[in-house]
C-alpha cells in the first residue's frame, strides 16, 4: 500500500511538473507578445477547424486590445463538428448539437459573417459580402496586415453527368439533414407504393466512397433504415438495399488492412452491398449508372467520395500545387507572398521530409492553426517561423452500432471497443461543455430508447409526386 502511495504522489507531482511547466511557458509567451501588433490586422478568412484553431490562438498570443485586432470571417456563424456528421445523417444526434457558435469564442475576436468575394494576396485584401447569403448589406473591403487563408474545401462530383443536380453531398449540416429526411421519406412513399418497381427504386440507397465519410455514411443510413421497419411494418425488410460503391481495391486506405477487412465484413453482416474497383459514370432521379453501363435503379444516391479545394482559391493569384490547393512551406506561408498563410483543406503542407503533404484532416488542421498563429506571433516581434511537425494520434471509424475500427499510435482496436473510443475521442474534442452535454443525452436517449428521428423539411422535392421523374 506504501508503494501505491508513493507511485500516487510520484505520479501527481509529474503531472503538476508538468502542468506548472506549461503555464509559465504559455506565460512567458503571452509575456513575449505584449505590446505586439499594436494598430495593426490580423484577417483569418475561414472559421472551420483550421480557422478557428488559429484565431483562438491568436487571441490567447495577443490578449490586449492594444495587440491589433483580429478578424474572423466565414459565410456561417458557426464550427461544424464534422466527425459528427454521419451519426447526424442517422438521426442518433441532432443536427443542432453539433455546431458550435463562433460569433463569441473569444472578446478578442471580432467575427464577421459574409461571404468572401475576392482576396488580393499583394495588396492584402479582402473583400466581403457581409451576412448571410441574401442579405443586402453593401460589401466591405477590409485591409490587413497578415491574412489566414483557411477556406477548406467543397465537394468534388469529377464532373460526372448528372451527379451535381442528383447526389445528396456529406460536407455541409444541411447535408445530414437531407439525407435523413430522404432516407425517411423514401420509407414512407414506400410503406403506400404498391408498384414493385417504384418501390424497388425508393428503397435503395447508393453511397459512393470508400473512405472515412462514405463508410460512415453508410453504416449510419444502414442503421437507420433498418431500425426504422418497425414505424413502417408495411415496407418489406428483405427489399431495403444500401449499396456502397469504392472504386479502389479495399475500403478505409489509411487504416491497417486487418481492419478495413474487419470493417468491410461487419457492413456486410449488417446488410450492406459493398461493391469494390467499381465507379459511378452518371445518375438521374430513377437510377445510379456504373461503368460499364449497368443502372441500379435508386432515388437515393449519397456522395462521399472526395472533395477539392475552395473555388475562391482558384481565382488566387499565387503557385498552386499537385492538388490545386495553394502551395506553402513547411511554416504555412504562401509561396512568394510574405505576410500570407494558408492551412487546413485548402492549402498543401509539405512534410518536414519532403515526402508528401500533410492529408486534409481536423487532427492536422487544428495544429496548423495553431503554428500558424504562432509564427505570426513571432513574425511580429522580428522572430523566425517554425515548421509544421506532426504525428497523427491514430484515426478511427464507426461501421454499425456498437462497432467501429481505431489505431492509435500503432495499436489496432475494432468492435465494441473501438466503437466506445471513437465517441469518447470525439466527445472531448467537441468544442462547448454545453454542446457536449446535449451529444452525450442523444447517445443516452438513443441507448434507452433507440433513435427516433424526423423529417425536418417539410417535403422531399425528388419523390413528391411522379412527375419530377
Amino acid at each position: 500500500m506504501g508503494a501505491l502511495k508513493k507511485l500516487a504522489y510520484a505520479g501527481g507531482g509529474v503531472a503538476l511538473g508538468y502542468l506548472a511547466g506549461k503555464a509559465f511557458a504559455d506565460g512567458s509567451e503571452i509575456w513575449r507578445n505584449k505590446g505586439r501588433a499594436n494598430g495593426k490586422t490580423i484577417i483569418i478568412v475561414g472559421a472551420g477547424f483550421a480557422g478557428l484553431a488559429a484565431a483562438c490562438e491568436l487571441a490567447r498570443l495577443l490578449p490586449d486590445p492594444s495587440n491589433g485586432d483580429i478578424l474572423l470571417i466565414d459565410e456561417d456563424n458557426f464550427l461544424l463538428f464534422t466527425p459528427l456528421l454521419a451519426e447526424a445523417a442517422g438521426g442518433e444526434i441532432d443536427s443542432r448539437h453539433i455546431v458550435h457558435p463562433v460569433d463569441h469564442v473569444s472578446a478578442r475576436i471580432q467575427f464577421i459573417e459574409g461571404t468572401v468575394t475576392s482576396i488580393d494576396l499583394i495588396k492584402k485584401t479582402v473583400d466581403v459580402k457581409r451576412g448571410r447569403k441574401g442579405s443586402d448589406l453593401a460589401p466591405k473591403q477590409f485591409q490587413a496586415d497578415h491574412i489566414v487563408i483557411a477556406l477548406g474545401s467543397v465537394t468534388n462530383f469529377h464532373d460526372i453527368p448528372g451527379l451535381a443536380e442528383i447526389a445528396i453531398p456529406m460536407k455541409k449540416l444541411e447535408d445530414a439533414v437531407a439525407v435523413c429526411d430522404r432516407a425517411l421519406a423514401c420509407l414512407e412513399q414506400a410503406s403506400v407504393e404498391e408498384d414493385s418497381g417504384k418501390r424497388k427504386e425508393l428503397l435503395t440507397f447508393v453511397v459512393a466512397g470508400g473512405g472515412f465519410s462514405g463508410v460512415e455514411t453508410t453504416a449510419a443510413l444502414n442503421g437507420l433504415l433498418r431500425d426504422s421497419l418497425r414505424k413502417y411494418p408495411k415496407v418489406p425488410g428483405e427489399e431495403i438495399r444500401t449499396i456502397l460503391i469504392n472504386p479502389g481495391d479495399r475500403l478505409l486506405t489509411e487504416v491497417d488492412p486487418h481492419l478495413a477487412a474487419y470493417a468491410h465484413s461487419e457492413l456486410e453482416e449488417r446488410g450492406v452491398e459493398i461493391r469494390m474497383k467499381t465507379k459511378i459514370s452518371g445518375a438521374a432521379k430513377t437510377y445510379v449508372e456504373v461503368e460499364g453501363g449497368e443502372r441500379i435503379p435508386a432515388r437515393t444516391l449519397i456522395w462521399a467520395a472526395g472533395v477539392k479545394p475552395n473555388p475562391l482559391v482558384e481565382q488566387l493569384a499565387c503557385e498552386k500545387g499537385k492538388h490545386d490547393g495553394i502551395k506553402v512551406n513547411t511554416c504555412c506561408q504562401v509561396v512568394g507572398h510574405s505576410g500570407i498563410w494558408a492551412l487546413g483543406d485548402c492549402a498543401e503542407v509539405p512534410r518536414a521530409n519532403g515526402k508528401g503533404t500533410y492529408a486534409p484532416t481536423a487532427q492536422n488542421a487544428t495544429r496548423e492553426g495553431k503554428l500558424v498563429a504562432s509564427n505570426i506571433a513571432a513574425a511580429l516581434r522580428g522572430g523566425k517561423a517554425t515548421p509544421f511537425r506532426y504525428k497523427p494520434v491514430g484515426e478511427l471509424a464507426l461501421v454499425g452500432k456498437h462497432a467501429g475500427v481505431a489505431s492509435i499510435y500503432g495499436h489496432n482496436f475494432s468492435g465494441l471497443l473501438a466503437w466506445a473510443m471513437w465517441r469518447a475521442t470525439y466527445l472531448t474534442k467537441m468544442p462547448g461543455t454545453s454542446q457536449k452535454a446535449r451529444i452525450l443525452s442523444d447517445w443516452l436517449l438513443d441507448l434507452i430508447f433507440g433513435r427516433n428521428p424526423v423529417a425536418l423539411s417539410p417535403r422531399t422535392p425528388a419523390l413528391a409526386s411522379d412527375n419530377d421523374i
